[in-house]
């Protein structure tokens, strides 16, 4: 433990950043989750919006965002390519 008042100030301060971030990273996964479960463009819309969201903010890279949001994009388009042959 630190013996300096602003260092115990900066690990305070440091576990609330944490877990704020955490906790916005851990939503926009779920909503990814979600996105890979059901593919549809209404959840992939509001998944899109999360992880711009948390990219905006400097929590997650921005190569990383373009990638997640790509990935999604293909997997949304898959499903669509296969409803439209089984008709």
């Amino acid at each position: 433990m630190a013996n300096i008042k602003a260092n115990i100030k900066n690990i305070r301060k440091t576990r609330k950043q944490h877990a704020r971030n955490k906790g916005a990273i851990t939503n926009a996964r779920s909503k990814i989750k979600i996105v890979r479960q059901t593919k549809s463009q209404k959840d992939l819309a509001i998944a899109y919006k999360k992880v711009d969201s948390i990219c905006a903010k400097g929590k997650i890279h921005k190569n990383k965002a373009n990638r997640i949001k790509s990935r999604l994009a293909k997997a949304a388009n898959q499903k669509a390519k296969v409803a439209e042959t089984t008709k």
